[in-house]
């Protein structure tokens, strides 16, 4: 193997970072959440909260693209929240399965925690402990702990999801038709015009 001059490293460099891809909805969030001025994603964040599906999509949203935990009380008692969702059937009043009947907060907000870490950031999934390992060391059914710790993970996820694609959406001013029924319900006006854009 032949070894790079330094004009042909820094030729090769060069061609790497001058790529112009333009910055997806993500990028542009976090830059502009850690103080980069961009009016057009303070735009995006109002349209998107006002139509997200659960208050709490927008502090999940952050806390996943900008890695912010400003608002971690707040997704925190979510989170507990849909833990103890979780754990009740909501057709009948009472709990859904025998795996789920021994749920205690104790360990239900351990499990809520773990859930929203492998939601938010998914590449530090080997970081979290495993749920054989925390069903020992809290004392509960593996399967029902897994049940709630799933049950938050997957919650988070699709709200994260959800407000990812209408920020891409806000980005290429191309509004799918739920996006519009969301805000007509939330607003009670008409959508604007075609290429409204705000």
């Amino acid at each position: 193997m032949t070894a790079l001059t330094a004009a042909e490293v820094v030729a090769a460099l060069k061609a790497v970072h001058e790529q112009n891809t333009p910055p997806d909805a993500d990028q542009r969030t976090a830059a502009y959440w850690w103080g980069k001025p961009d009016e057009s994603v303070a735009w995006w964040l109002c349209l998107c909260r006002r139509v997200a599906p659960d208050p709490v999509s927008q502090s999940l949203y952050i806390a996943h693209v900008a890695e912010d935990l400003s608002h971690k009380r707040d997704i925190k008692d979510w989170a507990y929240r849909v833990a103890a969702e979780c754990a009740v059937d909501k057709r009948h009043g009472v709990r859904a399965r025998a795996a789920v009947e021994s749920y205690r907060p104790e360990w239900g907000h351990v499990a809520a925690r773990d859930g929203l870490a492998l939601a938010l950031w998914p590449h530090l999934a080997d970081g979290v402990p495993g749920i054989n390992r925390r069903a020992t060391e809290l004392k509960c059914g593996g399967q029902a702990y897994q049940r709630i710790r799933d049950g938050v993970r997957d919650r988070a996820k699709e709200l994260i999801s959800v407000f990812r694609s209408d920020m891409e959406q806000c980005l290429k001013s191309r509004y799918r038709r739920d996006f519009i029924e969301r805000w007509e319900f939330v607003t009670g006006k008409e959508w604007p015009s075609a290429n409204w854009n705000g």
